[in-house]
């Protein structure tokens, strides 16, 4: 399909319908950003405190490394799954609960050796390491349940002038797992007996994440909050989908030229990125930077990074900048490229190992929070332009290709990076330079927008007609 070619809607929408927002949509938000908060805390029990988790299970730095990549392993293989589930009926629901069942179950796994023994036996390593493991493939597996759906959450519940908001809240909460769990795991684990308090808390956060999801959790609400929202419901309704339709809306995705330039350029940034920020303390070893001060530094470029994601949904949001995801995506590309190259200047670089710009604690940890700050700008942005531009397709299938490509490339890096901090600062250079002029290049359309606003006026204009009818009579 080319950029110039009109989508047929599934369904027209009945101009008549009320399209009305509930409350219930802050909660179901809410519920939402609690699960993949935990889903990423979770995920990073033993990184932040390698050394006392090695200490108390007795375990090697790769058996850690491997609780880690779990969720890189797993998430390519269960992507496609979870698109496929978030278009049934009452899909989003479904991956809701599962999150909550797996994510509780996946801590409970983890107890169950202390529970049953303890670190002073001879066999408290061979008993704990598979409930570890088992924990975090279970964990693992939610990665997909948690991001895939966020387009399509906020398109279900949240109105035409809320989506973007509420997409990048939805995005954001995994990332803020992450992010507190490089500061508060080393405040609660000071020595090797705290581990398991520091397991004990994600248990009972699970736990009231599970209560909140099951006490209530909507499949959807009363009504559609948009005509998107409704042609959304038509096409999951659709007792016609099968995966030979769903190939073909991939296959559609893939022929269009923008969508291929918009879910490059944040594939390569955010995928490219992610693997970047996990790497500050290879990078800057060099340096005489320690593990801790590193850790403050990725701490200070994720919130940086989730600020910026608030900050640009916000002005998305508003009324001068609707249909300017391409202006802002451009800014937010440039700003951060510019706070890479100042950070690459300031470290030894592939070709040089001589500084080329003074550098200090500030500095450094100023220019990494700047490129988090833009980096994170630009992510939501991205999930909701491919949505526009392929509407009326689901939102959960523009969001899936994006972070299925990301992980890809991330997964790619991996196996680059041991080792090769200098290579991978000019990839990440290289690539956000890649990134923007893909953005450049594409062509930003607005077809949901389009149609929502189309289907409001002629609602309005039929409740205007019905008044003067009435008035007349």
């Amino acid at each position: 399909m080319s950029d110039g070619e009109s989508v047929p809607l599934l369904s027209p929408p009945d101009a008549s319908c009320t399209y009305k927002l509930y409350s219930q949509r802050f909660y179901v938000l809410f519920v939402f950003f609690f699960l993949s908060f935990d889903q990423n805390l979770i995920w990073l029990t033993f990184s932040p405190i390698a050394r006392n988790a090695e200490e108390y299970y007795k375990m090697s730095e790769a058996t850690i490394d491997l609780l880690l990549n779990w969720q890189s392993i797993l998430f390519i293989p269960c992507l496609p799954f979870v698109y496929i589930l978030l278009n049934k009926q009452n899909g989003l629901r479904k991956c809701v609960m599962l999150v909550a069942i797996l994510t509780f179950i996946s801590t409970i796994l983890r107890i169950i050796p202390l529970v049953i023994s303890n670190s002073s036996s001879p066999h408290f390593h061979e008993i704990s390491m598979p409930f570890l493991h088992a924990g975090h493939i279970l964990n693992a597996i939610c990665y997909p349940l948690v991001t895939a759906p966020v387009s399509q959450l906020s398109c279900e519940w949240f109105g035409l002038n809320e989506r973007t908001r509420a997409t990048t809240i939805a995005i954001i909460a995994n990332n803020f797992g992450g992010t507190i769990g490089y500061i508060m795991n080393p405040l609660i684990v000071h020595s090797p007996s705290d581990v398991p308090r520091l397991l004990y808390i994600h248990l009972s956060l699970s736990f009231v994440a599970c209560v909140l999801t099951f006490l209530y959790f909507p499949a959807h609400p009363p009504s559609p909050p948009s005509p998107a929202a409704e042609q959304l419901s038509s096409a999951i309704n659709d007792e016609n989908s099968s995966w030979k339709s769903h190939m073909k809306n991939i296959w559609q995705c893939l022929k269009t030229p923008s969508f291929l330039l918009i879910c490059n350029a944040g594939s390569l940034s955010y995928g490219i990125f992610n693997v970047w920020v996990g790497l500050y303390d290879l990078i800057l070893k060099s340096q005489g930077y320690s593990e801790i001060q590193t850790g403050w530094f990725s701490f200070g470029s994720s919130l940086s990074g989730n600020i910026g994601g608030i900050v640009f949904a916000a002005l998305a949001d508003t009324r001068p900048f609707r249909r300017s995801f391409k202006l802002l995506l451009t800014i937010a590309s440039i700003c951060c490229f510019i706070s890479l190259v100042w950070f690459i200047l300031m470290v030894p670089t592939y070709f040089y190992d001589q500084l080329i710009l003074p550098s200090s604690a500030v500095t450094i940890g100023l220019s990494l929070s700047l490129a988090g700050l833009f980096q994170g700008a630009g992510l939501p942005l991205f999930y909701e332009a491919l949505a526009e531009v392929m509407f009326p397709l689901p939102e959960s299938l523009s969001a899936s290709i994006l972070v299925q490509w990301s992980n890809v490339i991330s997964l790619i890096l991996l196996f680059i990076a041991p080792n090769r901090g200098k290579l991978v600062n000019l990839i990440a250079l290289i690539t956000s330079a890649i990134s923007t002029i893909m953005i450049l290049c594409a062509r930003f359309t607005y077809k949901r927008r389009d149609e929502d606003e189309k289907i409001q006026s002629i609602k309005h204009i039929s409740d205007h007609s019905q008044d003067d009818v009435i008035n007349q009579t």
